[in-house]
């Protein structure tokens, strides 16, 4: 079995498998069309395909409330495209999705009240251009059988790199302490492993068990570095500074775990996740 990935970033530089040439994936962004792509797949020929392109935006999403034609067709249109070659092609395609698509508590609550988490088959609340643009390709990919939509949110990993979100909290001097899920990375490479093998088609959300908080975050990194500060605000305040309002929402993963895969605790992913990143600085 051959699996490839195509595309460069964060999520991409975590892979060990082959990739398909970062110049190919600059050239599929502005010519993503069926011929293009074919070329692609015939000369390449990967039984499985991870497409880890995707426009996040620079610094952060802000730049895609300014940016919509370019977010669109990468976030939106492209995978579409894709997802069609693969089919002619036989490929399995597992795409990166994003649980940023949801906001605010999720309809699903216990007896005593508790939120339980926003499913995969709920209604998503999007806020942001960029989280609308990736609710979309779910919507359009969500039914094709040859494509596992991986839906990530708030990646922590152990690498030194401004996409990994401890180094976005540790640089912020104020930050919220509100519970959200979040992806650690070294799970997430397990999990397309096994859905490279196992193949399931659907989306599944790949967050760990319990949400944490961006507080709870620095006050792990405090542990190795005592002398760092910050200040804990509330939603409201964070509103009034940045331009995309941000999401914070809980996200359920049981149906990845009675799928068959399980991700490690949060607590425990997150000092031995923070333990490897100090080593890493």
């Amino acid at each position: 079995m051959k699996i490839m990935t195509i595309g460069a970033g964060f999520v991409a530089d975590h892979l060990n498998y082959p990739k398909i040439d970062d110049r190919v994936s600059m050239t599929l962004r502005m010519e993503s069309n069926n011929m293009f792509i074919d070329s692609i797949l015939l000369r390449n020929k990967p039984d499985v395909l991870i497409n880890c392109i995707g426009k996040t935006g620079r610094p952060n999403v802000d730049w895609c409330e300014s940016n919509k034609e370019e977010t669109s067709l990468t976030n939106t249109a492209l995978p579409i495209v894709l997802a069609e070659a693969c089919a002619r092609h036989s490929v399995h395609l597992i795409q990166i999705g994003s649980g940023c698509i949801f906001f605010g508590e999720s309809p699903n609550k216990d007896e005593s009240g508790r939120d339980l988490g926003w499913k995969e088959e709920d209604f998503a609340n999007p806020k942001s251009y960029y989280s609308k643009t990736k609710y979309a390709c779910d919507l359009a990919l969500g039914g094709m059988k040859h494509v596992t939509t991986l839906r990530i949110r708030m990646p922590i990993s152990t690498k030194n790199t401004e996409r990994n979100f401890i180094n976005k909290v540790r640089g912020y001097k104020k930050v919220i302490d509100i519970p959200n899920s979040v992806t650690f990375m070294d799970d997430l490479v397990r999990c397309i492993d096994w859905v490279a093998n196992e193949r399931p088609s659907g989306i599944f959300h790949v967050t760990n068990p319990e949400p944490i908080t961006a507080a709870q975050v620095m006050r792990e990194y405090q542990k190795y570095f005592p002398e760092h500060s910050f200040e804990v605000i509330s939603e409201a305040e964070l509103d009034q500074l940045t331009v995309a309002k941000r999401s914070n929402c809980i996200i359920n993963s049981e149906k990845l775990f009675n799928a068959g895969f399980r991700m490690t605790p949060s607590q425990e992913a997150l000092e031995t996740c923070m333990a490897e990143y100090v080593r890493n600085l």
